[in-house]
C-alpha cells in the first residue's frame, strides 16, 4: 500500500470509526480491518440507498407504481405509508447497525445465515398449509372453481358444465359454460357459426362475476345490438389471455360484428406474473413462454413477492407497457381483420371525471391513445359494486352496456 493510500484509508476509517471509550480500535491498515471497512462502507451505502428509495415513493410514484398498474379497487390510506415504510425502515436500521454487523465473526455469520434458512423454511412451510396443487390465494379463485389448468391459456372454463357458487356473503350464482367453453345462457347450448355475433374478452368483469346470466353487461349488450353473444373471457385473465382466446373463437365465425375487450389496468400486472404461460415481446413479435423455471421458482414466498405483491418497479412497468401496447394492437388488428368493429372497456373506480383527472391517465394514454385505439373509459362508483366481491352490480352492468352500445353505434355509424 503506497503512503497516499494510507492516508486515505486511514483518514476515512477515522471518520467512519470513530471510537467510543471502553470500544476496542480496529487497525483499518491489515488485511482484516480493511475487510471490515468495506463491509461497513457497504452496508452504509445501502442504507442511505434505501432511505433515498423512500423519500422518492411520493404520491404520484405510488400512482404510477401501485395503484395505476396493480390494483382495481382505490387503495387504502395505509398502503403508501407502508411501502414507504418498509424501505425506509430497513435503510435506517442498516445505518445504525453498520458498526456491529461489519464485525460478525465468520462463525456468527455462519449461524446468523443458518438461522435465517431455518426461518424462510418454516415461512415456506406455513404458505403451503393445506394447499391442493396450487397456492391457497389462488386456489379460492372464482376462475379455478370453474375451471382447469390449461397449456396455451393457463386455466379455462369447464365446457358443457354449470356450476353453483356463491361469494361469502352472496347469493348462489348459476354459471353454465357452452360447450366451447364459454359463459353462456345454457351449458347444453353451442354458439351458431353463421349467426351476426358479439364476441366479448377479459376477465372477471367481462364474464359477470356475481352476477346472473342475463345481469351481466355482456348479455344486455348483446340484447341490445341484437347480436348472438360469444363471451371468451374467464376471471383472472390478463391481455394476452384474452387475445389468445380471440385468436382461438374469431376463425370459427363466419360473421363476427363486434368485439369488446375489458381491459382494467390491473392487467398490467398479470402480464408480467411468471407463474403461468404467457405472451411476451421477443424482437417486437409476441410469443407464448411456459411458466418460470428454476430452483427457487417453486417457492411460495417468491411466488407471493414476485407475482402478487401489488407494485411494479420501473423495469417490470416498462416491460408490461411493451407487452400490453403489443396484445391490444394484436387484438384490435386481429378484430378488423374478421371484419368485426371492436371497442376496448376500461373499468375504474371512483367518480366520474375527465381522463386526467384518473391517477392511470399516463398508462391509459400510452396504451390507448397514443396508438390510436378505441376505448370507452366507465367510472364506477363504489356503491355500484357488489359488497362481497367488489364486482359491478346489475345496475352497473346496464350502465356499462348502454355506454357501450352507445359507443360502438356511433363507430359503426361513420
Amino acid at each position: 500500500m503506497s503512503a497516499l493510500q494510507r492516508c486515505i484509508t486511514e483518514s476515512v476509517a477515522s471518520w467512519l470509526c470513530r471510537p467510543k471509550r471502553g470500544v476496542r480500535i480496529f487497525d483499518y491498515s491489515s488485511g482484516v480491518g480493511r475487510l471490515h471497512l468495506i463491509v461497513r462502507v457497504v452496508l452504509l451505502a445501502a442504507g442511505a440507498a434505501l432511505v433515498v428509495i423512500a423519500l422518492r415513493m411520493d404520491q404520484s410514484w405510488f400512482e404510477r407504481h401501485v395503484t395505476g398498474p396493480a390494483l382495481f379497487l382505490p387503495a387504502p390510506p395505509w398502503l403508501h405509508v407502508a411501502f414507504r415504510a418498509a424501505p425506509a425502515a430497513g435503510g435506517l436500521l442498516l445505518l445504525m447497525l453498520a458498526r456491529p454487523l461489519s464485525r460478525i465473526r465468520g462463525r456468527d455469520l455462519g449461524r446468523s445465515a443458518v438461522a435465517a434458512l431455518l426461518a424462510i423454511g418454516l415461512v415456506e412451510l406455513y404458505l403451503r398449509r393445506g394447499e391442493r396443487g396450487t397456492s391457497f390465494w389462488r386456489a379460492q379463485k372464482l376462475e379455478l372453481k370453474l375451471g382447469y389448468t390449461d397449456p396455451r391459456f393457463g386455466w379455462a372454463l369447464w365446457p358443457s358444465r354449470t356450476t353453483l357458487l356463491a361469494a361469502p356473503g352472496g347469493a348462489k350464482v348459476s354459471y353454465s359454460v357452452d360447450a366451447w367453453g364459454d359463459r353462456a345462457q345454457d351449458s347444453r347450448g353451442t354458439p351458431d357459426p353463421a349467426r351476426p355475433s358479439l364476441v366479448v374478452a377479459g376477465e372477471s368483469i367481462a364474464v359477470g362475476h356475481g352476477l346472473p346470466f342475463e345481469q351481466t353487461f355482456a348479455a344486455r349488450l348483446a340484447s341490445i345490438l341484437g347480436l348472438q353473444l360469444v363471451n371468451v373471457a374467464a376471471g383472472g385473465y390478463g391481455t394476452d389471455q384474452a387475445l389468445l382466446r380471440l385468436a382461438d373463437v374469431l376463425p370459427r365465425l363466419l360473421r363476427p360484428v363486434a368485439v369488446v375487450m375489458v381491459v382494467p389496468m390491473l392487467q398490467l400486472e398479470r402480464n408480467v406474473q411468471d407463474y403461468r404461460p404467457r405472451l411476451t415481446l421477443s424482437n417486437g413479435a409476441l410469443k407464448l413462454v411456459p411458466p418460470a423455471q428454476g430452483p427457487f421458482v417453486r417457492l411460495r414466498l417468491r411466488d407471493l413477492i414476485v407475482n402478487e405483491l401489488p407494485i411494479l418497479g420501473e423495469r417490470k412497468l416498462l416491460e408490461a407497457l411493451s407487452v400490453t401496447s403489443a396484445e391490444l394492437r394484436e387484438a384490435a388488428a386481429l378484430a378488423r381483420t374478421h371484419g368485426a368493429e371492436v371497442l376496448f372497456l376500461i373499468p375504474v373506480v371512483g367518480k366520474e371525471r375527465p381522463l386526467d383527472e384518473h391517477p392511470e391517465a399516463q398508462l391509459i394514454r400510452h396504451l390507448f391513445v397514443e396508438q390510436q385505439l378505441p376505448f370507452v373509459l366507465c367510472d364506477l362508483g363504489p356503491d355500484e359494486l357488489l359488497p362481497y366481491d367488489k364486482h359491478p352490480d346489475a345496475a352497473a352492468s346496464q350502465r356499462i352496456a348502454t355506454i357501450l352500445a352507445k359507443g360502438l353505434s356511433l363507430r359503426r355509424a361513420r
